[in-house]
């Protein structure tokens, strides 16, 4: 920093002796001595009623100075040049986490870690978030954060779309979050769609980098999770994506018209007249989502047989004969509305929510 006028004034003024000037100028800028000391121009601060101090040698005083300043550049350069290396050094720690396949995958199952990565790329996301969230309904906490996230993102011009399960429609929380996004006045607005079937977790930023649930390691914890960055293997869960969005109902936050009031749905247990088990609840999603009996199975993991007891005890529970009669009385009854997947950990849409 160059000394300021007011400083160099004051020099003069010690230097001339000129003890009024000198007063006004303490006075009026304080910070002008303060220079003069740090630049080594005086050696001590002015005292009232005491001599001026005297005043030192300018050239040995900013030689001093630029000495100081150029060892101070010098050091800077040599931490700018350290940066790349850093960088370098920190960033193969931080892909090396846990487990690596063939350097196109990272496993992740801290949950810390996985909402750091999971914030890092949405962030940064350029041109499109893509989510699929089967983990029903959201906290308002949740989603106040998830509010201010996505807004920024849809004003930075990305295109952000979400699946939900069918039974955030009932959840007035979600609802209002829903309604708040896709009724944007300016810029972009989210969009969403709803499914009642199962569909898997995943998370897929401008088709580049995804983060998806963990079926690969035994006993890995539910939130662990995957990042995912070979681009063939995130064109194809982009393509899975398109694929779910075509089968989900659009929904900008509607809650869904029922008898009596809805319901925050987040167990059979906040259910009233629930007479299903929480397998016959995935066996019907499964079939309203348009498998058959054989596909649903083999998602279930449960033999074929098994899956043709449960219908025909379904079909009974209702008093009906036909596929379609069952699934007309499964859509009418409290317990379509149950949500069995475990309560989500992170915030809600395209936003980090651990990929459990």
């Amino acid at each position: 920093m160059i000394l300021t006028p007011h400083a160099r004034r004051l020099y003069q003024a010690y230097a001339r002796r000129d003890t009024h000037l000198a007063t006004h100028l303490t006075t009026t800028h304080p910070d002008a001595e303060t220079e003069l000391l740090t630049w080594g121009l005086i050696d001590t601060p002015h005292t009232p009623g005491q001599p001026l101090p005297a005043v030192r040698d300018p050239h040995t005083a900013i030689q001093r100075h630029t000495d100081h300043l150029l060892a101070t550049a010098e050091q800077q350069v040599a931490a700018l040049r350290a940066l790349p290396a850093l960088s370098a050094q920190l960033g193969t720690a931080y892909e090396e986490v846990n487990v690596r396949a063939g350097g196109s995958a990272v496993y992740l199952d801290d949950p810390a870690v996985v909402n750091a990565r999971l914030q890092d790329i949405v962030s940064t996301a350029g041109r499109e978030i893509l989510a699929a969230q089967p983990g029903g309904p959201r906290s308002r906490d949740l989603l106040e954060v998830a509010v201010v996230r996505d807004m920024a993102a849809l004003d930075r011009g990305v295109e952000l779309r979400t699946i939900y399960r069918d039974t955030v429609r009932d959840h007035a929380v979600t609802a209002e979050y829903a309604r708040t996004m896709s009724a944007r006045v300016a810029g972009r607005s989210a969009q969403y769609r709803t499914l009642a079937g199962h569909f898997e977790r995943m998370i897929i930023v401008d088709r580049e980098q995804a983060v998806i649930s963990d079926h690969i390691v035994a006993g890995s914890p539910p939130h662990a999770a995957w990042l995912v960055t070979d681009p063939a293997v995130v064109a194809v869960l982009a393509r899975v994506f398109e694929t779910e969005w075509l089968r989900g109902r659009p929904w900008a936050g509607q809650l869904r018209a029922r008898r009596g009031d809805a319901r925050d749905t987040v167990g059979a247990a906040g259910v009233a007249g629930v007479r299903t088990t929480r397998r016959q609840r995935e066996i019907m999603r499964n079939l309203c989502g348009g498998f058959s009996q054989s596909s649903t199975a083999r998602r279930l993991g449960v033999s074929e047989r098994k899956v043709e007891l449960e219908v025909a005890g379904l079909k009974g529970l209702w008093g009906v004969s036909t596929m379609n009669e069952l699934i007309y009385q499964w859509a009418q009854s409290p317990d379509c509305r149950v949500d069995d997947s475990a309560p989500a950990a992170g915030p809600a849409g395209a936003e980090g929510e651990a990929a459990a």
